[in-house]
């Protein structure tokens, strides 16, 4: 890479990290994908910003249809119900029993990846101390001596587990609960603050299928298997399979004028027009071999909101053929489908980067090279620390996937880091593809007015 282009690169990034106003409208007009540097730093003041008024050329009530979607895990369900809440939509009384029942449910689901991953990490420190090297003393009660060890457990314990991970495997979990969830809350309390299982929490990065919010969830064992537990928006916002499992799901919003969004375009809030109104449309990852069926419907779609969870990388995917494969190059050969898909020709694509946080966590103890798409990957390591390497780890998938679609549609995909359980973080997402509709909006109307677009160049980096 030429250095004078290297030296831009590295100045933008850092600039962004100071939140600057002409920088934000640069990394949006030229769509880099920006290293999230602000992470663990405030959060941006969204009144920072000004600007014209909005372009003449958005009509009145026009419904700008966004089309959602992700591997399962990926964050789109999150961010379909933080939109929800942000634009004062409610849950009906069955939806919220219906979200009290799932929540229970999930409970022993979160329990059961739990057990059975202590019995693996169990099995396998019996293997590698020895006998003879175990721990012999003060074992747990009811259980032999002679075969302890950090994950071990007591035998009345054992038998629940046992008997839960019957049920699990036999697909009878449904039979059972929620109906018998206030008989065994205070069992499944007790479990989970069983040391044996705090330990096998602890190598939570070991267990593919325990989202990252399930502590959450059983830390209030007892509370939600209460009869009378009504779930809050967050414990909602948290949960699992609470939008459609299969098929579509949508809802219509739009920006407020009197919200710190609109203020982003003009302090003169009593003339600014109306808002379009936006279409926001879900398909569940369960369905994705199923979804051809459904994409011929969305030839109007102006944007398609591709979600990634960055920290997919070294985790596996299982096809609907029950084969497997690394869920991060899953999610490549999906969002590969989707552009070449003729209906979003013309559709925008936006690529949203999530849980940058589990990514930082991870990156140091897992290589990123550790999926195939990413054998190349060499960072520098300027300064030894997390962040520094998930920075660059970031903006190395980030372009990856730039390259790819440029390769496809000779265009440029916009690139968004994103935190799907923080709502200030959303509505920064969405108020940046907001921009983006309005910018593929004014390129269109430039190439009416002549031949040559200076900002339709298909290269992958930024030159200035």
């Amino acid at each position: 890479m030429d250095p004078t282009r290297k030296k831009v690169k590295i100045t933008l990034e850092e600039t962004y990290g100071e939140r600057q106003a002409s920088t934000r409208f640069i990394c949006s007009l030229f769509s880099l994908p920006v290293p999230p540097a602000n992470i663990h730093g405030p959060k941006e003041d969204a009144t920072a910003f000004s600007g014209g008024s909005i372009p003449e050329y958005l009509e009145h009530g026009r419904v700008q249809k966004l089309l959602l979607f992700g591997l399962e895990g990926s964050g789109t369900s999150t961010i379909f119900k933080q939109v929800k809440f942000m634009s004062k939509s409610k849950f009906t009384v069955d939806e919220v029993q219906n979200i009290k029942r799932t929540i229970q449910r999930n409970i022993y689901r979160y329990l059961s990846v739990l057990l059975e991953g202590r019995e693996h990490f169990e099995e396998e420190a019996l293997m590698d101390k020895g006998t003879s090297d175990l721990e012999r003393e003060n074992p747990s009660p009811g259980t032999d001596g002679s075969r302890h060890c950090i994950y071990s457990i007591n035998q009345r314990v054992k038998h629940f587990s046992d008997w839960l991970l019957e049920i699990i495997a036999m697909g009878d979990l449904d039979a059972f609960f929620p109906a018998a969830t206030r008989e065994y809350a205070p069992v499944v309390d007790e479990i989970w603050r069983d040391p044996a299982i705090q330990e096998t929490y602890k190598r939570r990065g070991e267990l593919h299928f325990l989202p990252d919010t399930a502590n959450y969830f059983l830390d209030q064992a007892l509370e939600i298997s209460s009869n009378e537990y009504e779930p809050t928006e967050r414990d909602i916002l948290y949960a699992e399979g609470v939008t459609p499992s299969n098929g579509l799901a949508s809802l219509e919003f739009s920006f407020d004028d009197h919200s710190p969004m609109s203020e982003i375009y003009g302090e003169d809030l009593e003339s600014q027009p109306s808002w379009n109104k936006y279409q926001l449309i879900r398909i569940s990852s369960k369905g994705v071999h199923d979804s051809g069926k459904w994409l011929e419907m969305f030839e109007d779609v102006k944007v398609v909101v591709f979600c990634v969870a960055l920290s997919d990388y070294d985790l596996e995917w299982t096809r609907g053929d029950g084969t497997s494969e690394n869920k991060m190059l899953a999610s490549r050969d999906v969002f590969e489908s989707l552009v070449r898909h003729s209906s979003f020709e013309d559709a925008s694509f936006v690529l949203l980067l999530n849980k940058y946080d589990s990514f930082e966590d991870k990156i140091n103890q897992v290589p990123l090279t550790v999926c195939d798409w990413f054998h190349d990957f060499r960072p520098f390591r300027l300064r030894q620390n997390n962040q520094a390497l998930a920075n660059q780890s970031y903006y190395y998938v980030a372009v990856m996937f730039k390259q790819l679609y440029a390769s496809i549609t000779g265009k440029k995909l916009f690139v968004w880091p994103t935190r799907a359980l923080e709502r200030t973080s959303v509505d920064e997402t969405f108020r940046y593809i907001r921009e983006v509709l309005m910018w593929e909006e004014e390129k269109k109307r430039m190439y009416c007015m002549a031949d040559d677009d200076s900002y339709s160049s298909t290269e992958t980096d930024f030159t200035p």
